[in-house]
């Protein structure tokens, strides 16, 4: 919905029309970085927990699958699962029950309206595992990854954070690149440098940045990234899990 300023009669968007944009833009560049590029595999990350992550990677899937696109969605944030409850989808089997063998990964996979002609498929995370990294290291997640990639234009991926555990890192050697999510005024440059770095060391190219929680002054800031999020009433965009 839209509304008129009481200055000079601007039209004032409201904060849903706001994010619907900003994803777009976001969607936007993610394409144009994928273009040419045959391995259809995102990750989105961040350096540290609650930057963000999982509130960009769910709504950037469900704009792409708007938009057209065959897109699934992957929960491998093994310890702090999250995508579920953004999407209001049970967690009973994933991930870890098809990387296991106790289920097939068209058992596992949900089907997500997005709008009444449009969809998206979901893949939670599923059982509790005790050691993620091990498990996502096995030769069985490049498989699945690759058998879903072989089905979508795009398969995104939310993972764990950077600094704190190596689980994206080993993720990463799967994808074509990853989205890096930092909160603004908040992560500090010095974390953003090393999850940077340890992303291209372990050969995972940053496809961009998403700043979270942006202010209209932090323009400096956002300068040649991508920037997303849902305004406050303060003017201030907030990040979620």
């Amino acid at each position: 919905m839209r509304t008129r300023s009481s200055r000079g009669g601007a039209e004032v968007r409201s904060p849903e029309e706001i994010q619907r944009e900003a994803v777009r833009v976001l969607r936007s560049n993610l394409q144009v970085a994928l273009a040419g590029l045959e391995n259809p595999i995102v990750i989105v990350t961040s350096p540290n927990a609650g930057e963000g992550k999982t509130s960009t990677c769910v709504p950037l899937a469900q704009s792409l699958a708007q938009a057209g696109s065959r897109v699934v969605l992957v929960d491998l944030d093994l310890r702090h699962p999250d995508a579920h409850r953004l999407l209001d989808r049970p967690n009973s089997v994933g991930v870890v029950d098809v990387l296991r063998g106790n289920t097939v990964v068209e058992d596992a996979l949900q089907y997500v309206p997005v709008t009444r002609e449009t969809g998206m498929y979901f893949l939670s995370t599923g059982s509790s595992v005790s050691n993620p990294t091990e498990l996502l290291g096995a030769g069985r997640t490049a498989r699945l990854l690759g058998a879903l990639a072989e089905q979508a234009d795009l398969v995104l991926v939310d993972t764990a954070p950077v600094l704190p555990v190596a689980d994206t890192l080993v993720v990463g050697r799967f994808a074509a690149g990853a989205l890096l999510v930092i909160e603004a005024r908040a992560t500090p440059v010095p974390s953003i440098s090393r999850a940077k770095d340890a992303l291209t060391r372990n050969q995972t190219r940053i496809l961009g940045l998403v700043i979270n929680r942006l202010k209209a002054q932090d323009s400096a800031y956002s300068y040649g990234y991508y920037g997303y999020g849902e305004p406050e009433p303060n003017g201030e965009r907030p990040a979620g899990e």
